[in-house]
């Protein structure tokens, strides 16, 4: 079995580059440190990806902040 090392990681970092810009996405609106989150979702991403999915699912189904 041949496997390529350089291969699964530029999968894993194309994979974290696009769950960030969503997670990103999707948490705009919805908090007041929005480089925060992008950090987390990286972190998240680049440790356990499941979780960083998770993450972004959850600022998918976060309700919006109340305009002042």
């Amino acid at each position: 079995m041949d496997v390529n090392a350089t291969k699964i990681g530029q999968i894993i970092f194309v994979l974290t580059i696009i769950v960030v810009f969503f997670t990103l996405k999707f948490a705009k609106g919805k908090t007041t440190n929005l480089p925060l989150i992008g950090f987390y979702a990286i972190l998240l991403n680049v440790i356990f990806a499941p979780a960083g999915w998770v993450f972004c699912w959850y600022w998918s189904t976060k309700p919006q902040l109340p305009k002042k």
